[in-house]
């Protein structure tokens, strides 16, 4: 029944409850099917044993392959490999991917065209280095996250403070490696002492 449904229809991206309550057993069956849409129900899984996660990482299918690219527990060559085999059908996952290394962040931060959903997941990744969260600027909505992560270079901090766009002064202004010298600058007026 799984297996028909998933060649049909439309199952968004979460798990199903299905494949969430399946046995591993079950999953591995799911994994080795011919069809990529059922395969793909199995790279949905986040609890994927090391092997079976490799194997869907490595898989020809990059729909299959972007359902796991997210998935913490792949190394970096492999990560590597999905954006080159894949490009831009996995670089968002991949960017996402909890281990991504500072590196690869900023690698797949200067790629041309941009991927854009790409640079929002690098502009919150915890592992993003300057580099990266500098290239993040130049898309608007990841600018208003980059705004906010303390690896941002100071510099690029203050321009974004006093810089027009609002949503990414306001998320500057919170950023917590704001030099105390500029958060002076922007507070109000002290009252005059009343007489």
């Amino acid at each position: 029944m799984l297996t028909r449904l998933a060649s049909g229809t439309r199952t968004g991206t979460a798990p199903l409850p299905r494949t969430d309550s399946a046995s591993p057993t079950e999953i591995a069956a799911l994994a080795a099917s011919a069809d990529p849409a059922v395969r793909m129900l199995a790279a949905r899984r986040r609890d994927l044993p090391a092997g079976l996660l490799d194997a869907l990482a490595a898989d020809p299918d990059a729909k299959v392959a972007g359902a796991v690219a997210s998935h913490p527990g792949l190394a970096e060559p492999r990560l590597r490999d999905l954006a080159r085999r894949h490009g831009v059908q996995v670089i968002a996952g991949i960017a996402a991917n909890p281990d991504a290394t500072p590196a690869l962040l900023a690698e797949l931060a200067r790629r041309r065209p941009p991927v854009r959903k790409a640079l929002r997941a690098i502009a919150g990744h915890a592992n993003a280095t300057a580099p990266a969260l500098l290239a993040c600027l130049d898309d608007p909505e990841a600018r208003v996250v980059a705004a906010g992560h303390p690896a941002l270079p100071t510099q690029a901090i203050t321009a974004l403070v006093t810089g027009a766009d609002l949503r990414s002064a306001e998320a500057a202004a919170a950023n917590p490696s704001l030099p105390r010298a500029v958060m002076t600058e922007l507070l109000p007026p002290a009252p005059a002492p009343a007489v």
